[in-house]
């Protein structure tokens, strides 16, 4: 799409999270944002009154995009677990250090100084907690999932834990995350009921110590 097709409030927040993703927070100025998006450095205060504003939108901005990947593998996946592991694997597939995750890393460091970005970042973190939080309840009750953990509760490390991922990823971009990510998915799986190996299959191997085996 070309650069008069975008919205200029759009071209705004994509041109502030690129400067604030190579520069920092202190980089993000109306003039350096407004050059950036080819926009005339007034409409900086006209769509969001200040540079603080503007910071904080692009923020938001860059947390909703890479929130999207996430929300769409939890939501298409056979189960909440499995969405768990998709969205790992895409979040790494993807390379690291992408001016959507700096920009996160930026906001966590900001975030314990400006108390209304916090907020609005906490606020979305709940909504995509929430939204796991639906899909592993769904999960127990059709006993895809163990049930002796609370979903809300392990909503919450699933939460951090791809967070947390996504940091080490930018340190050590060599290291697989998929793997482990399925290891546990593997383990928070209800155990296979007797006679049944894991998957579901009928185990006709038997037993070769069983006497009554002919």
């Amino acid at each position: 799409m070309a650069d008069d097709e975008v919205p200029t409030r759009v071209r705004l927040l994509e041109a502030a999270v690129a400067v604030l993703a190579e520069g920092g927070w202190a980089a993000v100025t109306s003039r350096v944002v407004a050059e950036r998006a080819r926009a005339n450095n007034a409409l900086v205060h006209y769509y969001f009154g200040s540079v603080e504003a503007l910071r904080r939108a692009a923020v938001m901005h860059a947390l909703e995009r890479e929130l999207e990947g996430p929300v769409a593998a939890i939501l298409a996946a056979p189960g909440a677990l499995d969405g768990v592991v998709a969205a790992i694997s895409g979040l790494t597939a993807r390379g690291t250090g992408t001016p959507g995750q700096r920009v996160l890393v930026e906001a966590l460091v900001q975030g314990m100084r400006d108390e209304a970005m916090r907020e609005e970042c906490a606020a979305q973190i709940r909504m995509f907690r929430d939204l796991l939080t639906a899909r592993l309840a769904e999960d127990q009750a059709a006993g895809r999932l163990r049930a002796d953990t609370a979903a809300a509760d392990l909503s919450v490390v699933l939460t951090a834990l791809i967070d947390g991922l996504l940091l080490h990823a930018m340190l050590d971009p060599a290291t697989d995350f998929t793997g482990p990510a399925a290891a546990l998915a593997a383990a928070l799986r209800p155990p296979a009921p007797p006679g049944e190996v894991p998957g579901g299959a009928p185990d006709e191997g038997g037993d070769d110590d069983d006497p009554a085996r002919p």
